[in-house]
């Protein structure tokens, strides 16, 4: 099904970050960086509280800004000419995004939507130039996070055009599912198909094809992974490699 284009919004309540800044230091690209010292150049930042359906940031946007979700779901996705939606990374707690736009970068035709009630601080781009210029360390990081990025992008391109839906399908259920519990929980088949580049009637159908081969369970908004190794093997045989973590 067809969307229109999203507008732009923002969250109306705000908050000043305070002690929360700690959640600064769980961030991989704060790592090492002494609390004081981020509170410093982050003291005046503050965490939003977005609904469900704010808009980030659209294509248009210049995108100075770098944003961390502290809780919540964001999804960054484009869209067709023809408005189908196509996620291109799905952001989960902890985690930063819009790194191409500190570089001075467009946001390539992305846009940044939350998808559950998220907590989110945004950086201004002045705020992580002071720090990058007093920590060369961190620029290492940046630059490791956009390589990592533009890999796997590359990845995926190559999952899109030339794998099958069951090995699209597969591999997103070994590289997102909960490595503990086996479950991956809170989404649909459609949000499932904007991901993997499939229609949610696709989606649906291939998943109860692994569910009666013995290879998952599903419920409403819930699939368990039963045989993790025959859903390596579906992958595997396409050529198409899994990460270390997925492999476990």
């Amino acid at each position: 099904m067809s969307r229109t284009k999203p507008k732009q919004s923002f969250p109306k309540r705000t908050s000043k970050l305070g002690r929360a800044i700690s959640d600064l230091y769980t961030v991989d690209l704060f790592k090492g960086i002494e609390l004081s010292e981020l509170g410093v150049f982050f003291d005046d930042v503050e965490s939003q509280t977005c609904p469900v359906g704010t808009v980030l940031f659209t294509p248009e946007d210049s995108c100075e800004r770098l944003y961390i979700l502290r809780q919540g779901r964001v999804d960054l996705y484009r869209l067709t000419t023809s408005g189908k939606r196509l996620v291109t990374r799905q952001i989960l707690p902890v985690s930063v995004f819009g790194v191409m736009g500190l570089l001075g970068q467009s946001m390539q035709g992305n846009f940044a939507e939350a998808i559950e009630e998220s907590s989110i601080c945004m950086i201004t781009r002045e705020d992580v130039v002071a720090l990058l210029k007093r920590r060369p360390d961190v620029v290492l990081r940046v630059l490791e996070i956009v390589g990592n990025r533009l890999r796997i992008l590359e990845e995926r391109l190559v999952e899109v055009v030339y794998s099958p839906v069951s090995v699209r399908l597969a591999h997103f259920l070994l590289t997102n599912v909960d490595s503990a519990s086996g479950l991956l929980t809170n989404v649909t088949h459609s949000e499932i198909g904007d991901t993997i580049g499939a229609v949610r009637q696709t989606v649906t159908e291939t998943l109860s094809l692994m569910r009666k081969r013995g290879l998952i369970l599903t419920g409403p908004k819930q699939i368990r992974i039963i045989d993790r190794h025959g859903l390596q093997e579906i992958v595997q045989s396409s050529g198409m490699r899994l990460s270390p973590g997925s492999a476990k």
